[in-house]
């Protein structure tokens, strides 16, 4: 254990790692998100997602979901973060910001210690995004990504909810599991809806009072 108090130290810098590919889209710097807020939140709706589809009748690996959530983007401590705009335009920089993310989660799973081929492993297949667990991981990523565009109000209900969907429709079409496929394909289009509905807090909270 004697390699934790370094990884600590190493982890805690991803607050101060602001998600600079955001910038492209108009947000303010006060107002981009970091790093460690990112990863949390990510792991948090991956969570409660694979929970909900594992209660429908689907067979995730929930530890597995979390441990590509809480990992995904380690890379992008060093660098590398890049916009979804940019990369459309640009996919040359793509390729070469995924090689250099890389790049960077194999130095990262140095400060692993005996860990460090498992993290090497899932750093490597969450990139590539093959099994259902790293494919939730992905959709989980895109879901936030949106909330937070939402939450600062850069959220464009005409071109950003039909992108993402459009995105997420593609990861849902490669999962294996059939229950986990059709529950997270009805999901996501309820999602959606209710983004474009556009429902404020005071609006949440009435409609919560009056199911109760």
């Amino acid at each position: 254990m004697q390699h934790l108090t370094k990884l600590f130290k190493l982890i805690e810098l991803t607050r101060s790692q602001p998600q600079y590919g955001y910038a492209l889209t108009g947000i303010p710097k006060h107002d981009l998100s970091d790093l460690a807020a990112h990863h949390y939140l990510v792991a948090f709706m991956a969570w409660q997602i694979a929970r909900e589809l594992n209660r429908a009748g689907a067979k995730l690996n929930v530890e597995k979901v979390l441990e590509f959530s809480l990992t995904h983007d380690l890379g992008e401590l060093f660098g590398g973060d890049i916009s979804m705009p940019y990369a459309a335009i640009n996919p040359r920089a793509r390729r070469l910001a995924k090689a250099f993310e890389e790049e960077n989660q194999r130095f990262f799973a140095r400060f692993f210690g005996e860990d460090r081929g498992h993290i090497k492993a899932l750093t490597k297949e969450i990139l590539s995004a093959k099994s259902d667990e790293a494919l939730v991981c992905k959709v989980a990523d895109y879901l936030e990504c949106t909330h937070y565009k939402l939450y600062v109000g850069y959220l464009h209900d005409k071109r950003d909810i039909p992108l993402n969907v459009s995105k997420l429709a593609k990861m849902v079409a490669k999962i294996k599991d059939k229950v986990a496929k059709r529950e997270l394909a009805k999901f996501l289009k309820e999602w959606a809806k209710e983004l474009l509905n556009g429902d404020t807090l005071d609006v949440l909270w009435e409609k919560a009072k009056k199911k109760k």
